[in-house]
This record gives C-alpha cells, sequence and structure tokens, in this order.
C-alpha cells in the first residue's frame, strides 16, 4: 500500500525534477482561491499545485485512492463510506456537473486526458498528450503539454477545438479569470502570465517559483530564489511581499489561510494568514502534497497514506479505514 502512494509522490516529483532541469468555480460550489471572472472552474489551484488528489463539489469529495491504485473514488464529506468511481490511475482531478476529468496515469496511458461522468459512466479519453496541471475553466481545459515541451494547450470539454498558447516550459500552471500564471521553465523558473487565448505573455517576477497558488488578484507562491520561502506578489508584478522567512513546501491557500508543510518542522502541517501572522500548528505528522475541501486538510503522510484533519487541527483520521 506505501508503493502505490508513491506512485503520487513519484509521478509529481518527475514534473518537478524536470522543471528543476530546465530551470538553468464550480456551480454553486464556489472555490475560494478563485477570482470572480470564471463562471465555473473544477478545482482549486492550490489543489491542482499540488497533485490534485482531491476534488469537490455539492458536499462530495473524490480522490485517488492509495489503496486501490489510485483509481477515484468519492465520499460525502465527513463520512467513512466511498464509492469507486473509475479503475484508472488519476490524479489532476477536476469535477464540474456531472463529470470528472483527470489525467490517466496509467503505463499505457502515459497521462492522457480523460474523463468520467461521477456515477462512473461514459469513460471518455479527450487527448494523447501527457496532461498534467489541470485547470477546467468554463468550457475549456488548459494543461501543461508534456508530449509537447511542457507549452500550454487548452481542449474544448468535448476534445475539440485543441489549441497551443505559448512556447515556454509551463508548469504550476493557474487559470485565473482571463489570464493564466505558471512557472515558466525556460526562463529560470520565473513567474510568468499570458491571456486564455494565448496573447498578452508577460513576466510577472524575477524569482524562481513553484506552488503557485491565486487568491483575491495575489500570487502566493515558494520563492525558491531565496531559499524556498514564502512569498506573495499582485498579478500585475507589484507589492512583492515576504510571508514566512523559513522554508516551506507544498503550500495551498485556502480561506484566510495558508496551508504549508515547515521544512524547519519535520514536514509538519502549519498555517499562517493571508499577511504572514498568526502562524500555527495543525498537526505533527509529516504532511506533503496538501489539499483541501470543505472543512478538512487532507495530505499525504510518512507513510504514504491519504489523511485528514480539521481546517484547525484535530484527529488525524485515514481517508479510508
Amino acid at each position: 500500500m506505501k508503493r502505490r502512494m508513491l506512485m503520487i509522490i513519484g509521478l509529481l516529483a518527475v514534473v518537478l525534477l524536470s522543471v528543476m532541469l530546465f530551470g538553468c468555480k464550480a456551480k454553486n460550489n464556489p472555490m475560494p482561491n478563485e477570482g470572480d471572472n470564471i463562471d465555473h472552474i473544477g478545482n482549486s489551484t492550490g489543489n491542482i499545485a499540488n497533485g490534485g488528489i482531491i476534488a469537490y463539489k455539492d458536499n462530495w469529495v473524490y480522490f485517488s485512492n492509495e489503496l486501490d491504485n489510485l483509481s477515484i473514488y468519492k465520499q460525502k464529506n465527513n463520512s467513512e463510506d466511498a464509492v469507486k468511481v473509475n479503475s484508472d490511475r488519476s490524479m489532476f482531478i477536476n469535477v464540474e456537473e456531472d463529470w470528472l476529468y483527470y489525467s490517466n496515469i496509467s503505463d499505457s496511458e502515459n497521462g492522457k486526458l480523460y474523463k468520467i461522468k461521477v456515477d462512473g459512466t461514459e469513460r471518455t479519453k479527450l487527448n494523447d498528450d501527457n496532461s498534467s496541471y489541470i485547470n477546467l475553466a468554463g468550457d475549456w481545459i488548459y494543461y501543461s503539454n508534456g508530449s509537447a515541451g511542457r507549452n500550454i494547450y487548452k481542449i474544448k470539454t468535448d476534445g475539440s477545438k485543441k489549441t497551443k498558447l505559448n512556447e515556454d516550459y509551463s508548469s504550476f500552471v493557474c487559470v485565473n479569470g482571463d489570464w493564466i500564471y505558471y512557472t515558466n521553465g525556460t526562463d529560470e523558473k520565473k513567474i510568468y502570465k499570458i491571456k486564455t487565448d494565448g496573447t498578452g505573455r508577460a513576466k510577472v517576477s524575477d524569482d524562481s517559483a513553484s506552488f503557485l497558488n491565486i487568491k483575491e488578484g495575489w500570487i502566493y507562491y515558494i520563492n525558491e530564489t531565496e531559499g524556498n520561502v514564502l512569498y506573495k506578489i499582485n498579478v500585475d508584478g507589484t507589492g512583492r511581499t515576504i510571508l514566512l522567512n523559513s522554508p516551506v513546501d507544498y503550500i495551498n491557500v485556502y480561506d484566510k489561510w495558508v496551508y504549508f508543510s515547515h521544512r524547519f518542522s519535520d514536514n509538519k502541517l502549519f498555517r499562517v494568514n493571508l499577511e504572514g501572522k498568526e502562524e500555527k500548528i495543525i498537526n505533527y505528522e509529516v504532511s506533503k502534497f496538501i489539499n483541501i475541501a470543505y472543512d478538512n486538510v487532507y495530505y499525504v503522510n510518512s507513510f504514504n497514506k491519504l489523511y485528514k484533519t480539521k481546517l484547525e487541527g484535530g484527529k488525524n483520521l485515514p481517508m479510508i479505514k
């Protein structure tokens, strides 16, 4: 079972290592990380930055189950019962209306983009590309195309109108309003933005960055140039601010807080407010790939098992007992 969750860690590690090497709203269920210009999105930018192993809508939580080869399961929020949805090894899960969208990382599929209904029917392949950092926004799906230099592409939710948007090696892709934000491995992982129609490409910051999160006009990120500390910057490139002057990992912005794994505290789970104040420990376990839904924080522990705890801290519970 440990080996199964290592599949998640292995895939994301490959993506992150590649970035370093190249660095020389759902309807009726708004995601609190996002702006107001998109009428519906498939997951939060913070969850997608952390592998998208959790998505949520209408009191259901959809997750990659490490006990069953990373197949997608669904579970009512705060319930212990779970129902299997597919048999694909799945990451970067998005949900909208009755559909789930995900990267199928099964050996034979190599990250191709799929969709399936939330009841497990009508499984459909949408492309043949290695697709990561999947963002569903409106009727389009945006992704980093590992089959084409990790350039950003978009495709309709029915698999039509596949369109190339940039020439950059793009990771930590975040769609917000009419803009896409990403780290550019072609330029030392600096933060860039481009419009969703492929125009207006511009550099936002000279910092080498990772784990981009977008909230209310701000980009929250890990500043690798200054030792993996927590920063924020306005989407127009102004207001660059340090929030926490100690190394962090796996950041996820939710509501009024930034949740993160603290490197100086054996990767235990902490949170700090959006101004860098009121730092608090949430649990005392190793916490990786932090995802958030409703009133729970989900994380992968030191045994590579998927666990959850309350946003304010509390008992640590396995996703499936």
